[in-house]
């Protein structure tokens, strides 16, 4: 028997004590430890980093990219050639356009020559039947014609296939100026447009009074008095300019027209001209259809036109208002 009746073999009865005490962490065994969990652990999302590799010394690395080389762009150089290629068609073409017997010229159209026939503005065109129609520069072509003084305004353009359309529009004459031994014919602004040795069929009127020795086509003379001129000659119209074989400039600048029968027409000064020019018209439509000669018309104050019969004293030389004679009597 053992101390506190217990037998040898038989545990000792346990006390309250050794009920409350904790029981001892048991030491997994050897066996228990080498088991696999039975749900593996989930890899985790980030990798684990690289280990770094060494740089190598400067050398090393100098050597290296040498030996390799510089790298070939295949990218850039398909870029290259694609532009390359697109060039060479764009030539091509471009050649084959302007070498083409498909557009060269057949017909030359003019529209708006009057004075000039159309063979003489093809003529200064210096264009071609044949040539390529693109090959025209429409640009110069307009600059020749414009050379022309008697051309004012020019397009032109092309009609493909084959057609180039010239437009022009010209100067008029108003008056004639001698001019050493000729007579120019100048427009409305003064510009000398042609020159002349007979001037019978051209019914333009002559200037007199202007002393002038020389004067090139396509410029303008210096005298300030020949503005008044142009203006009257401008006002008189086609059908005026037909009734008048002269405009004569005073010194003082007055007016004086003679018609064709050589009736003489005072104006005075080139002011008013369109009522004056108006009053005159009228007075030789009712000359013509009255049958009457008329010694002198005086259209100075077109309010008050003055026709003078052959019994009738000469017309005043002066200028006169005759708003004077209306308003206070004769003097």
């Amino acid at each position: 028997m053992l101390p506190g009746g217990r037998r040898p073999g038989e545990r000792p009865a346990a006390g309250p004590s050794s009920r409350l005490s904790p029981r001892p962490a048991t030491r997994p065994s050897s066996r228990a430890s080498t088991r696999l969990p039975s749900r593996l652990p989930r890899p985790s999302s980030r990798s684990a980093p690289r280990p770094r590799e060494a740089e190598a010394p400067e050398s090393r690395r100098g050597r290296s990219r040498g030996q390799e080389g510089p790298s070939f762009d295949f990218t850039r150089a398909r870029r290259l050639i694609s532009l390359l290629s697109l060039v060479i068609v764009i030539a091509l073409g471009a050649s084959l356009f302007l070498t083409s017997t498909a557009f060269g010229i057949r017909d030359i159209v003019v529209v708006g020559s009057v004075r000039l026939t159309s063979p003489e503005i093809v003529e200064l065109t210096g264009v071609e039947l044949g040539t390529n129609l693109l090959k025209i520069p429409t640009g110069k072509v307009r600059d020749r014609l414009l050379a022309c003084p008697v051309i004012a305004e020019a397009t032109v353009s092309r009609k493909f296939p084959s057609s180039l359309i010239i437009r022009v529009s010209e100067r008029h004459g108003v008056a004639l100026l001698p001019a050493s031994g000729r007579f120019l014919e100048l427009d409305s602004s003064g510009l000398c447009i042609a020159e002349h040795q007979y001037v019978s069929a051209l019914g333009l009127p002559l200037v007199s009074g202007i002393v002038l020795e020389e004067l090139a086509p396509g410029t303008r003379p210096a005298d300030e008095r020949l503005a008044g001129v142009l203006l009257c000659a401008d006002a008189l119209g086609v059908a005026g300019r037909l009734q008048v074989a002269e405009i004569h400039i005073g010194d003082a600048g007055e007016l004086l027209l003679y018609t064709r029968e050589g009736t003489p027409v005072y104006l005075g000064p080139p002011d008013d001209l369109e009522d004056k020019i108006v009053a005159l018209l009228g007075i030789l439509l009712d000359l013509e259809e009255s049958g009457i000669e008329a010694t002198y018309i005086d259209v100075r104050y077109p309010r008050y036109p003055v026709v003078g019969s052959p019994d009738a004293p000469a017309p005043p030389q002066g200028w006169i208002d005759p708003d004077i004679y209306v308003i206070f009597g004769e003097p």
